[in-house]
């Protein structure tokens, strides 16, 4: 039986973003979903853990780049995006490819105000520690991420059970380089 994977984006995407995603998903066998509580898969970005089921089941879930960042406040690391957002040219990415993700940030932003207020009401809530208390979760790290931090011992250490993976790239390598997650997804199941 194939697996069900659910895509949960960040605030600044949604189905054309991730659209390379789910067709390498559906590619490799899996099939998505936007079912989040039924899936046997979850591949939560940025503010999609906000939408992960509360109720735990047996599924796996992967988090990528969550907003969590002790001591760092969500304006400064907000602020950080920004700046290293406008460094994309270091990460190889060409110009056109930049401009159209970032348009379709603001297309999703404009077209769905209600899910912009929400994640911004709720991002500093966000309790990472409870989501991997109650869900069997993989926690990834791009290298220059702004909103993970660095430092993951004391989750390390305070869950023995949960599983980190660094992975190059940045914030956006989830948008940009989908072929990534998919080959850690198939080394996981």
């Amino acid at each position: 039986m194939r697996q069900t994977v659910a895509v949960l984006p960040g605030i600044f995407s949604g189905p054309y973003t991730t659209r390379k995603l789910r067709r390498l998903l559906r590619e490799a066998g899996y099939r998505t979903t936007v079912a989040a509580s039924s899936a046997d898969i979850i591949l939560a970005h940025s503010a999609g853990p906000l939408w992960i089921p509360k109720t735990p089941h047996d599924q796996k879930i992967i988090i990528v780049n969550p907003p969590y960042w002790p001591g760092r406040s969500i304006r400064e690391r907000a602020k950080n995006r920004f700046r290293s957002n406008l460094e994309f040219r270091k990460r190889r990415i060409p110009l056109r490819r930049w401009l159209v993700r970032q348009g379709w940030g603001i297309y999703y932003a404009l077209r769905n105000p209600r899910r912009v207020r929400y994640v911004l009401h709720h991002i500093a809530e966000y309790n990472l520690p409870d989501t991997i208390h109650n869900h069997n979760v993989i926690l990834v790290r791009n290298k220059y991420d702004d909103w993970l931090t660095p430092d993951l011992s004391t989750l390390k250490q305070k869950y023995p059970k949960l599983t980190v993976v660094e992975l190059p790239g940045d914030h956006d390598d989830f948008n940009y380089n989908p072929e990534h997650y998919v080959k850690l997804l198939q080394s996981l199941t």
